[in-house]
């Protein structure tokens, strides 16, 4: 096992099925997976790594726990409406948080996300930008940046029309409506949805589907359907932009403040 880990934090690293199946294991449990800098810095090493592995075949990535991922830290979003941080000081981290996370779209073989329980705010990019993603039927979906006063960032208002067309994304986004792993699966971000127990076992069986395949063209194939990071760069750029302004407001920080009380500091 390869754990990159920082403080309560760690992006686990497990194989199966002679090193061809890699599972990567988002892990917070206190804090239900959120995702923070440090655990983006982790998954980076951690796909770097991945690279290295000639006998690879397949990565499911996974939340531990009971739940996929809550989405943006919470001390992460409140440090960004400090009123004492610039707007390129906001931008510059939103682009960097960006690229750690999207190196997802580095993994050199198909990624599966196995999705059970929460996967709310930036959360659903998993199902988003991996090759197929799966989903427990009763799990919820919420992409919740409006509630906040905040732009979605990581290009997640240009991916999700694609995965889930226009109408189902406006009412995901502009709402911040919940939806079920059903639902999800009958829109089309994800492939399909099970029923509840039954997320790991059926993303070891797709692995294993896409493993028995001939792996140099299962790779090229792979890299050919994958959304292509040149392609997001300037729609990623533009949410950095607007991410910056939405944190800057006076409209998110009173927003922030009544969600995050615990961590909100008005100075």
């Amino acid at each position: 096992m390869i754990t990159q880990s920082k403080e309560r934090v760690a992006v686990d690293l497990e194989f199966t099925d002679g090193c061809q199946i890699a599972v990567i294991t988002l892990v917070d449990t206190a804090r239900d997976n959120a995702m923070s800098p440090e655990m983006g810095d982790a998954f980076r090493v951690v796909v770097d790594s991945l690279k290295t592995f000639s006998d690879l075949r397949c990565a499911i990535v996974r939340g531990a726990g009971k739940n996929f991922s809550i989405g943006g830290a919470r001390d992460m979003l409140s440090s960004l409406a400090d009123t004492r941080r610039t707007a390129e000081d906001r931008e510059r981290f939103m682009l960097g948080f960006y690229d750690r996370w999207l190196t997802l779209l580095d993994i050199p073989v198909p990624v599966i996300a196995a999705i059970e329980g929460e996967c709310i705010g930036v959360a659903p990019i998993f199902a988003c930008t991996s090759d197929v993603a799966i989903a427990d039927d009763t799990a919820k979906f919420q992409i919740t940046f409006t509630a906040l006063g905040l732009f979605p960032g990581m290009a997640m208002a240009y991916l999700m029309p694609l995965c889930a067309g226009r109408q189902h994304a406006a009412l995901a986004m502009l709402a911040g409506a919940a939806f079920s792993g059903r639902e999800a699966a009958e829109w089309g971000l994800v492939a399909r949805s099970v029923p509840a127990g039954r997320v790991q076992e059926e993303a070891i069986a797709i692995a294993r589907q896409i493993a028995a395949n001939a792996p140099e063209t299962t790779r090229d194939l792979a890299r050919t359907l994958r959304i292509k990071r040149a392609e997001l760069q300037p729609v990623l750029e533009r949410d950095g932009r607007k991410q910056a302004e939405s944190y800057g407001s006076a409209e998110f920080r009173k927003r922030i403040a009544a969600y995050l009380p615990e961590h909100y500091d008005a100075a």
